[in-house]
């Protein structure tokens, strides 16, 4: 009797399509979790002694809805390198905004995503500049910041050294903002959340420039170590559903961005 009720139990589990196994309980708490992040505004930045940002916002409104919710000494903010080590070496460990790339894939377990990072090419609005290929702004004087990403993707692409305009110090984004605005440099490569971070905090117009070309897209995430249970991970990715679904992270964008830089 007791085998053909066990027969009968993995028969409908095996042949029932609509038939889902619980998910899987996590089996540590967020608090447990060491959060890992680098000064890198707007997603996450020190201000008036005090770490704030979009991933750090999204991050007390996630552990709010898990209702666990973090204080903010529950954040390490430390240079991305000795981040990324530390989470590759192990441990409940959780390193964030980090891009999701193919390299990376395996080495992680992610939540996400939460927004994405492009690093763009800015013109004024009302200029001639139409890019449609990376060569194409060869003849063109570029502003960047120096040893930015977009710096480093530009001189991957084999761009002339001599058609950057290179920026350094605490004010080099707005030094070339402004540089742009009075046409001392055709084009500006940035991030764009970053720019338009920049433009929310200068009270600066967004609609007076434009995005003539896309240099590198990515998406956003919440990166964890091996060692954190998939369980923990999955409870963690429906709460940033609930966060997500209920508008949250759209007004947190709106809090940090200006609007959109036009695009192409």
């Amino acid at each position: 009797m007791k085998k053909n009720i066990l027969l009968l139990i993995l028969s409908f589990i095996l042949f029932n399509p609509s038939f889902c196994p619980p998910p899987a309980a996590a089996s540590e708490s967020i608090q447990e979790i060491q959060f890992m992040t680098e000064n890198s505004p707007p997603f996450n930045y020190i201000e008036d002694k005090k770490i704030k940002g979009i991933f750090v916002e999204v991050l007390m409104a996630v552990s709010r809805q898990m209702e666990s919710p973090l204080g903010w000494d529950r954040i390490l903010v430390l240079p991305w390198a000795r981040g990324y080590q530390s989470l590759s070496d192990g441990g409940k460990k959780c390193l964030f905004g980090t891009a999701r790339t193919k390299e990376r894939e395996t080495l992680f377990k992610w939540a996400g995503p939460v927004t994405h990072n492009r690093i763009i090419l800015i013109a004024k609005a009302g200029s001639e500049i139409h890019i449609n290929a990376i060569d194409r702004i060869r003849s063109l004087k570029t502003g960047v910041v120096k040893e930015d990403m977009a710096e480093k993707l530009l001189l991957e692409s084999d761009l002339p050294t001599e058609s950057l305009f290179r920026a350094f110090g605490d004010n080099a984004a707005i030094d070339l903002i402004q540089d742009l605005d009075r046409g001392m440099i055709d084009v500006w490569a940035h991030g764009d959340m970053y720019a338009r971070w920049l433009m929310k905090k200068k009270a600066l117009n967004p609609k007076v420039f434009k995005t003539v070309y896309v240099l590198r897209e990515e998406q956003m995430y919440f990166a964890f170590s091996q060692d954190v249970s998939n369980g923990f991970v999955s409870v963690f990715q429906r709460a940033l559903d609930r966060v997500k679904k209920r508008g949250d992270i759209k007004r947190i964008l709106k809090t940090y961005l200006s609007e959109d830089i036009g695009h192409l």
